[in-house]
């Protein structure tokens, strides 16, 4: 073979590899995840809270995303305190997403929270929250909202789904209370159905590109803890307002792949990393678990998908 052959091999190798690491990345992102905060409305819960943002803005994540529960379940649920966190959104300076959780909507019935109607709340917190200025944030990063992109489902403009090296992540708009399964009243009960049907076609499109090669794996992110036993090592039962969109669709479809996919949810407060999801009959170790900190316990959580056999997430708490 002459040099110049063995030239043109080296190089054509080195190419090679060059290719497969970038269709194939072992690097994909760093992203931060918090939840259920700020609780409470004193000058120093506030104060905390923008303390943690700015630790946050230091860390120079890809994105950030809330999961909800922007209010404690007793504080008022007025216009001018959706306005009030929207600013603070505003303040990190990463892509910011955010999905919904009960606090803010579903439990603003009650007297300590105004005794709103919470479809009228829904309605302005997707006014306020989810405005022009909320997707021109995040439009570096391809965001696509099920509000516009499927017409029997513009309401939900909260649902959303991106792509970055190679990974799918999908919010979808699922809330602690028993996702508002028991409102008790007929319009409650029309949107808990409707909702739960926009988020099983949502979870269709995300899992329907998993199908992809171009696709390694999934980020699921919601609010609510599906489990009524989440206290115990091993939780399995599974609330009702979450068996048809956590188990039979999320659940059901995750069972028939073995790319990896993370679960991540806020609402119980406690932070944990697990495998728990054995009410479904998924002992696959694919699927995995993040419960994010919230409440008193005002962190965040900062994790790198890596891609590596040994330590394919790597997942750090920010205080």
């Amino acid at each position: 073979m002459s040099i110049g052959n063995k030239i043109f091999d080296v190089l054509r190798g080195l190419f090679t590899i060059s290719l497969f690491l970038i269709v194939t990345p072992a690097f994909s992102s760093d992203f931060i995840v918090l939840g259920d905060m700020p609780y409470g409305n004193q000058p120093e819960v506030e104060e905390q809270y923008r303390a943690l943002i700015e630790r946050v803005n230091n860390e120079n994540a890809d994105f950030v995303i809330h999961l909800g529960d922007i209010k404690s379940g007793s504080t008022m649920c007025s216009d001018d305190f959706y306005i009030r966190q929207k600013q603070l959104f505003m303040r990190f300076t990463a892509p910011f997403f955010y999905t919904p959780g009960d606090n803010e909507w579903t439990d603003c019935h009650r007297a300590n929270n105004g005794a709103y109607d919470p479809l009228d709340r829904l309605k302005k917190l997707r006014q306020v929250l989810f405005d022009e200025s909320y997707f021109a944030q995040n439009a570096s990063l391809g965001v696509q909202s099920q509000g516009d992109l499927m017409g029997d489902f513009s309401d939900y403009i909260e649902n959303q789904m991106w792509i970055t090296s190679q990974t799918v992540f999908l919010l979808i708009h699922v809330v602690g209370s028993n996702n508002n399964m028991d409102s008790g009243t007929p319009s409650g009960e029309h949107e808990f159905l409707l909702r739960e049907k926009a988020n099983k076609e949502w979870i269709n499109k995300a899992f329907d590109l998993m199908q992809e090669d171009r696709i390694s794996d999934l980020v699921v992110m919601f609010h609510g803890d599906p489990f009524v036993d989440w206290m115990m090592p091993q939780p399995s039962l599974i609330y009702p307002g979450f068996l048809e969109t956590v188990e039979a669709s999320l659940f059901e479809m995750a069972m028939k792949t073995d790319k990896k996919i993370l679960i991540i949810h806020g609402d119980t407060h406690q932070y944990k990393w697990d495998h728990p999801f054995y009410g479904a009959g998924l002992k696959g170790e694919n699927v995995s678990r993040l419960v994010v900190p919230g409440a008193r316990d005002m962190r965040a959580v900062k994790i790198s998908i890596q891609r590596t056999k040994e330590n394919y997430y790597s997942h750090n708490l920010i205080d």
